[in-house]
Formats: C-alpha cells, sequence, structure tokens
C-alpha cells in the first residue's frame, strides 16, 4: 500500500509539470511507468494483460503521450537516425498494421474510497479497446477518433485499495490523407508520413475522482462596453454532472482572484449533465472595475486572472478546479466580402505570424515549447496557426502568458475534408470531436477564431450547420469561419480570409503588386510562403551525408515536401538567375540566405504596410518543420535562426522603417496602441564600393497601428548594377529603433501573372545581383563582451566597419568553443547586417547556460565581402569566410 500512495503522490507531482495553469483538488495524470508492445509479439488477451498477475516481459517502458513509433525510438530499438538522408523508409513495418498495447499500473490514495472514478482519455490515435482489471470497459466502436475527450465512469470496476491495471489495445489510424480514411491525423503534402500514422495515445491519460456530482470545463466570457474598457462584465459556467443513479443536491461555487465569490444550488437527475451559468446580471459582483485585461504582447500586458469552480455535496467539496483565464473580448467583421478584420478589446490588431507543426513523431516536450514560441515572439509575430494539429495544455499555457493569439481549427487535406462520404459512425466521431475541443479550447485567453474547415468549408452543409450547433450550444466565446479559404460557404457566408498561394518561390515584388487576384498584401491569407528556407550547412550535415550536399540528390529531394514541393526547383532557377551559378554547396548556401531573406521580409512587409486597406493579416506556411526540411520554416528543426528568421524579424519589428519594391517609397509601420511623434527617418544609397550616392532625412509621426509614407526614393545617376539602401529610424529621443538595409539592382524582378498557378507565379524576368560576388573586400573590427547570470549568458558585439566598402550581410554565430557547434538555441537581438564605411553596431546574443554545455563561448563573424586577414577581434571572437 505504501507504494501506492508513492505511486499516487508521484503521479500528483506530474500533473503540476504537465499542466501548468490547471489545477483540480484530485487528478491524477498517467504519464510514466507505462509498457508498450505489438500483439504480433505478445498475443495475450486484454482480459489477462490487465491484470496485476501478468508480466510484461520484454515489453517497452515507454511514457504518454507516445505514439507507437516514438516509444520505439525512446527505447533505441532503430540503430539509425531515422531522419539522417533516407533512412526514414526503414521505419515501415508490417507490425503497425496490427494492434499495439499499452499497459500501465496505478493506485488510488484511501482519500479517494469510494468516491466515483472517471478515466478520461483525451487522445487515442485511432481506435481503442479498453481494458482494467481484467475487464474490457469500452470497445474500438465507443473509442475511435484522436481529438476526442472520452470519459469513462469505471466506479464499478477500480481498486480502492492495491493495483489497477489499465491496457489499451491501440489500432493505429488507416488513410487519414485519403477522402475515405479515418478522421486521424494529417500531414498533407508537408512531410513524409510516419508509417503508425502517429498510431498510439496523442494526450493525457487522466483519473478524476467525484463525491456524487462533480463540475468540469469552466469559462469565463467577457463583454465591455465598448470602447470603455472601464467594466468587465464577466459571464461564468460550467459543466455539473451527476455520477450516480439518485437525484442529488448540489451548490456549485465560483470565485475569481480570491476576492470574488457566488454560488448557486442545483439538482440534478440520476446521471444529468447540466450547464450551471453565472450572469453579470444576476451576480453584480461579475461586473468587474479596472479589470486586468489580456492583451496580445504588442498592445499591452497578456495578464492573466484566476477561476476557481468548486462542486459541493452535503457540505464537503466533491471536485475543485482552478485554471488561468482572460479578461478579453475578440471579434470580427468584415471590411468587404474579401476581407475580414479582427478587434481584440475593441482594436483592430494586424495579425502576422505562422503556422505551427508538431514532432513528425507527436513527441510533447515542455522544454521544446518554451524554446519555439520564445522564437516566434523574438520573430516579433503575433499568431500562431494550428491546423488540425492540437498540443497539449502547455503550448496554449505559453502562449496566454506570452500574449500570443493561436488561429486554429480542422484541417485539410484527407478524410477530414470529405464529409459527404462519412457514414453514421464517422459524423458521430467528427461531432463529439467538435464537442471536445469546443470544451477544452474555449476558457483559453490565447484562443483567437475556430475554423471549422481549412481548404474549404465542409462539402455537406449538414455538418457545418452541426459543428456550428455545437459550437453555439457551448457557448464558444470566440469567432468562428467556415474556412481558411476564400470560398464562400453556403451556411455562413463569406469567410474574408484566404488561401490564393504562393508556396513557392516568388521575389520581393510579388506581394506589392498583386492586389485582388493571388496572393499579394490583401484580405487575410491564412497560409502563404516564398517557398523553401535553406538550413546553414551546420544543420544540413547533421540530416544529409556530406556528398549529398547538392540540390538534385536524392536525399536532398527527400527532405523537400511531398508531391509538388518535392524539389528546390523554382527557388534554384530564381537563385542561379538572380545571384549567378555557385560553383560549391557553401557558395550555393551564402546565396540562399539572401534569397530566403529578402522574400519573407518583403512579405510580412507589404502585409505590415498595407494593413487593413483590405489587408488584415498573414500566416507564413509554417513556422518549423515537423523533421529536417528544407521548405516552409522560418527557423530549422535544430532551431537553427538563419536567412528567413531574421528576414522576418526585421519586417515584424513593432517600430519599423521599409522600402516598397513596387512604389520606391520609404514608410514607417507602427505596430504599437502609441502614437509617436517626431520620428527622424534617414536614407543612404550606396554603390557597391562604398560611395554615397543619395542621402534624405525627414521628421514624421505615426499614429498608434498605422503606417507613414516618408519619402520616395529618387532616379539616381551613376549607380551601380547592384546597390544598397540603407534606412534607420530614430525615436524623439534619437534612439534608433530600425535599421534596414537592402541590396537592389538596376534590372527589376519582374512576373508572368499570366501563367500563374495555384503555388507560385513564374518571372519573366530577374533581378541581376550576380555584381554581388565582385564586391570590394572590406575589413571589420569586433569588440565583444559578456555577462554570465545564473541561469543565461548575454554578449554583446559591438562590429565595426573600418573599410572603404560597405560590409554586407554580415552573419554572427555563437560557438560553444573556437572549432565547436553553434550554440542552440540562441537569442540575436539581430543578424545578418550591414554596415556603411565607418558605422558601428552593436548587437546582442543570449542563451540558457545549460545548452552551452559549461564550455568557453567563442563569436564567429563572417561576411559577404570580409577580408578575414586584416580584419581584428578581440579574445574569443574572430573570423571566418562562407
Amino acid at each position: 500500500m505504501k507504494k501506492m500512495f508513492a505511486v499516487a503522490l508521484l503521479s500528483l507531482l506530474l500533473h503540476d509539470a504537465f499542466s501548468q495553469t490547471r489545477k483540480e483538488n484530485f487528478s491524477m495524470i498517467l504519464h510514466d511507468d507505462w509498457r508498450m508492445q505489438s500483439s504480433i509479439t505478445d498475443n495475450t488477451k486484454g482480459d489477462k494483460i490487465s491484470m496485476p498477475g501478468f508480466t510484461a516481459t520484454g515489453w517497452y517502458p515507454i511514457s504518454v503521450p507516445s505514439t507507437i513509433i516514438a516509444g520505439l525510438l525512446a527505447n533505441h530499438v532503430y540503430n539509425f537516425d531515422p531522419f539522417f538522408a533516407k533512412n526514414f523508409e526503414k521505419l515501415a513495418d508490417d507490425k503497425f498494421n496490427h494492434t499495439w498495447w499499452f499497459r500501465k499500473a496505478f493506485g488510488l490514495p484511501s482519500s479517494e474510497k469510494n468516491k466515483n472514478v472517471i478515466l478520461q482519455l483525451h487522445g487515442i490515435n485511432y481506435k481503442a479497446n479498453v481494458w482494467l482489471n481484467g475487464k474490457l470497459i469500452a470497445d474500438s466502436s465507443q473509442i475511435k477518433g484522436p481529438f476526442r475527450i472520452i470519459n469513462l465512469d469505471v466506479t464499478n470496476d477500480i481498486q480502492y485499495a492495491g493495483t489497477n491495471v489499465l491496457a489499451i489495445e491501440i489500432l493505429r489510424p488507416f488513410n487519414p490523407n485519403r477522402r475515405d480514411g479515418d478522421l486521424a491525423i494529417d500531414y498533407a503534402d508537408w512531410i513524409h508520413y510516419p508509417p503508425d500514422y502517429n498510431g498510439g495515445i496523442v494526450n493525457n491519460v487522466e483519473i478524476k475522482t467525484f463525491n456524487k456530482v462533480g463540475v468540469s470545463y469552466p469559462l469565463v466570457s467577457t463583454h465591455f462596453n465598448l470602447p470603455s474598457l472601464n467594466v468587465a462584465h464577466l459571464t461564468v459556467e460550467a459543466l455539473a454532472t451527476n455520477y450516480t443513479n439518485q437525484p442529488q443536491d448540489a451548490v456549485i461555487k465560483g470565485k475569481i482572484n480570491d476576492d470574488i465569490n457566488f454560488e448557486q444550488a442545483i439538482r440534478l437527475q440520476p446521471h444529468e449533465k447540466k450547464v450551471i451559468s453565472f450572469n453579470p446580471g444576476n451576480f453584480k459582483q461579475l461586473n468587474i472595475n479596472d479589470p486586468k485585461i489580456w492583451w496580445p504582447w504588442q498592445y499591452g500586458n497578456p495578464d492573466l486572472n484566476r477561476i476557481e469552480i468548486s462542486c459541493n455535496v452535503n457540505n464537503a467539496t466533491s471536485n475543485s478546479i482552478a485554471e488561468n483565464f482572460g479578461i478579453r473580448e475578440i471579434t470580427s467583421e468584415l471590411i468587404n466580402d474579401e476581407s475580414r478584420v479582427f478587434m481584440v478589446n475593441g482594436k483592430r490588431i494586424m495579425l502576422r505570424g505562422a503556422a505551427w507543426s508538431p514532432d513528425i513523431f507527436q513527441r510533447h516536450s515542455l522544454l521544446r515549447d518554451e524554446q519555439e514560441l520564445k522564437l516566434v515572439r523574438d520573430m516579433n509575430m503575433n499568431i500562431v496557426r494550428s491546423e488540425g494539429k492540437f498540443e497539449d495544455d502547455n503550448f496554449y499555457d505559453i502562449c496566454d502568458r506570452e500574449g500570443l493569439l493561436v488561429m486554429t481549427g480542422w484541417m485539410c487535406c484527407g478524410a477530414w475534408q470529405y464529409p459527404e462520404n462519412w457514414d453514421a459512425a464517422e459524423r458521430a466521431v467528427a461531432m463529439s470531436s467538435d464537442s471536445s475541443m469546443m470544451y477544452w479550447l474555449r476558457n483559453k485567453a490565447c484562443i483567437m477564431v475556430w475554423l471549422n474547415g481549412s481548404d474549404m468549408p465542409p462539402r455537406d452543409t449538414t455538418v457545418e450547420r452541426d459543428y456550428l450547433t455545437i459550437e453555439d450550444s457551448l457557448n464558444w466565446p470566440n469567432p468562428t469561419i467556415g474556412t481558411a479559404d476564400a470560398s464562400k460557404s453556403k451556411v455562413s457566408g463569406f469567410s474574408g480570409v484566404k488561401m490564393n498561394g504562393p508556396y513557392d518561390w516568388v521575389p520581393p515584388i510579388y506581394w506589392e503588386t498583386d492586389t485582388s487576384k493571388y496572393g499579394g498584401a490583401w484580405s487575410f491569407a491564412t497560409e502563404i510562403s516564398p517557398g523553401p528556407s535553406i538550413p546553414p550547412y551546420e544543420s544540413l550535415v547533421k540530416f544529409l551525408p556530406k556528398d549529398s550536399l547538392w540540390f538534385t540528390n536524392s536525399d536532398w529531394l527527400y527532405h523537400c515536401g511531398t508531391m509538388t514541393f518535392g524539389t528546390t526547383n523554382i527557388f534554384d532557377t530564381a537563385l542561379f538567375n538572380r545571384y549567378g551559378n555557385v560553383t560549391d554547396i557553401h557558395d550555393y548556401l551564402r546565396k540562399a540566405q539572401l534569397q530566403n531573406y529578402e522574400g519573407h521580409r518583403a512579405m510580412m512587409e507589404a502585409y505590415g504596410v498595407k494593413k487593413y486597406n483590405t489587408t488584415t493579416g498573414v500566416v507564413q506556411w509554417m513556422l518549423a518543420n515537423s523533421w529536417p526540411g528544407l521548405i516552409w520554416h522560418t527557423y530549422d528543426y535544430y532551431l537553427y535562426p538563419a536567412g528567413t528568421y531574421f528576414g522576418m524579424k526585421k519586417a515584424m519589428e513593432p517600430l519599423h522603417v521599409m522600402y516598397s519594391y513596387k512604389t520606391h517609397e520609404v514608410a514607417v509601420i507602427n505596430s504599437y496602441l502609441k502614437k509617436y511623434e517626431g520620428l527622424t527617418v534617414k536614407a543612404d544609397v550606396y554603390n557597391l564600393d562604398g560611395t554615397n550616392k543619395y542621402a534624405n532625412t525627414i521628421t514624421t509621426n505615426v499614429g498608434e497601428d498605422g503606417t507613414q509614407q516618408c519619402f520616395t526614393i529618387p532616379s539616381i545617376n551613376d549607380l551601380s548594377d547592384v546597390y544598397f539602401l540603407k534606412l534607420e529610424l530614430k525615436d524623439k529621443d534619437h534612439q534608433t529603433k530600425s535599421i534596414n538595409w537592402y541590396w537592389l539592382s538596376k534590372k527589376a524582378d519582374a512576373l508572368n501573372w499570366k501563367k500563374s498557378k495555384w503555388y507560385f507565379t513564374p518571372q519573366s524576368s530577374f533581378a541581376d545581383f550576380t555584381a554581388l560576388q565582385n564586391m570590394p573586400l572590406t575589413t571589420l573590427d569586433i569588440l565583444a563582451s559578456s555577462v554570465k547570470k545564473e541561469k543565461e549568458t548575454v554578449h554583446t558585439v559591438t562590429i565595426k566597419n573600418t573599410g572603404k566598402a560597405v560590409a554586407f550581410f554580415v552573419h554572427v554565430r555563437c560557438l560553444n568553443h573556437e572549432k565547436g557547434d553553434d550554440i542552440l538555441p540562441v537569442i540575436f537581438s539581430d543578424n545578418y547586417i550591414s554596415l556603411a564605411p565607418g558605422e558601428s553596431r552593436t548587437i546582442e546574443c543570449s542563451y540558457e547556460n545549460k545548452d552551452a554545455q559549461n564550455a568557453t563561448p567563442y563569436i564567429l563573424a563572417s561576411g559577404w565581402n570580409i577580408d578575414v586577414s586584416n580584419s581584428s577581434a578581440n579574445k574569443n571572437s574572430g573570423f571566418s569566410k562562407y
């Protein structure tokens, strides 16, 4: 019994670790000490496997959540790295077409004796037979679908003293990427499919207890008397459930922030479920003066409040649940039939972010979530889109805390997209899934909108109507739209968003030139990208053999996307035409970073400068890769921030100065809810040899969340074939807020619009940057210092251009020693910078000390035209050629 108490205590501690904000008086997440095995290897039946006396000899120890392959990887079953070259293909195994067992022994503390016990399954992929203590308690007709929260009452089957054994027999999904497949997790053309199709347990398995009546799924909805935010009118509700076959009386109590209390008595009939509501009309204390409001990070503080709901039966607490929530009101409206704008607390918001991609094997990691979302914030993004790839509570808790909005909903492109093919059982799975998602996500401050379809509204209109009925009945507090594309739903009307591509390379001029048909800066682009993001050499060699580091090699192509996106050909054609043929992989990579930087910066700048002129949002496809890849990411699988990352970070500076490739105008973009006066905007144009050919300085203002056109760069005589534009923005206190460099060609990119396809528009001619290959050399002086704190080290790096030419595209790395690897993840205040002759720039980089592995860090700089031998650097810093 002592052992069982220890297990229960450990589970409670793990609950705190794996659910940052939710607290319940008793909730035991069954996380560790599971065993997993194939039914082919061990053909024992469930009635025996689920008994304490069964010995799981040779079974794999795992933690849950886990897919089948994730469990095998955790046990080092494979003697190869599945991400290297084409090793992924070696994972194929007929065993995945058969059932797998997941077995867990656990005990309950004596305090829970004689209570009602609920087993909650929050993510079975795809079907399961569930056994407990030798009894089949639910079969695969009941346990079906990875996005359902399924509660099984096991009160009559639980052992209150001693050992319980839970055995879940998993059957993986089949063909979720096909219209006649299972309603499971689908990847479309992102990546290759894992051969188990993520079969397994993909979210928590939890034990809850109640004394006859329980309360769950609290929701706090906010309404303001806009535009005033002085009073927040809160409506609180929760779901009360009678777990007995007798009528029960209970008192539902609520508390907000320890100082606002409310309660009501209820009666529930046998096994009745009832929504309990507290509205501000009947409970005056829910009209809160001077509330602590949750804002997206650019607009204010993402302040969180605390709600606790408890159920009391016979003057004793049956259960209680407490979690964070945000006092915020999110709405949307159509600007026109094609453009929808979202408002937070009555303020319009221009949304710029990227699409979330989970680990290919669905391996959840709090550390990884923290690292990736820190990079999201560092890039100045304010939204993440999660298309049918739902994370765990940790992910949403971090977004709540950091003020990051989340767009989420159902996915393309397989079975979920074809509801007209569903039978009654599959339709029931879909509706149960929708209900589960509403209950789970509705109280999370970060959730902005729910999409009932991705690439189109549900083809069966009755499905969308049923979705909307569920969402309305569960008081979903945020906007809901029918699709992530521009289709007009027969049920919900115009979406006000678009999915018109591109998904492959287009030049910077594209984004401002298209104003009504494709992917240019108009409407809200829910997924869009200039295509490949080629990782740096240091990442490539981690997943490609050195003899495969070439854009025509089959290993290279295998790590692109699939189908249409199985090559980097379109990107490469532009690269060679614009920057010249490449001599080796290092030459290819330095040019690729240039093209990644300019392409992604231009996309985000165009959407920023056109905001609210029908333009309301843009989501880069994608944020990161599910495995090491060459396309559609802002940072690579190893968290290395390269050209794409810093181009996007630059473009989304909250106070930013930019150049229009189309109009040649200089403009200021302000993403804060604050007006800026007395701004200084300065422009300088330099030839390749470093001579200044043009300079202009003005003083201007920009309104809150506004844009300001400043002046046009005129035609300039005697320019070199490639020239540079430096823009600098200072505030009224002469503090530099933005420095932005452009490399420009006298020959412009041109597009062949008549041959546009859904995924790109081809070029009819290319800008000519080949003169960059023969830039005059220049020298740098680097002075680096560091401050080591308890958990973090911060380096301050001052770089001065001591030569006569522009120092172009200077890349700074932080290594764990002089000949070592990059310290990752790392945050740089800026990177891939350029410097005018005589100019100095100071940038910072920071990282957690544990990631430096107790080594002596080394700052290494390289650049397009750096004379390495004649440049100078202080201790623990130096230079390298590209």
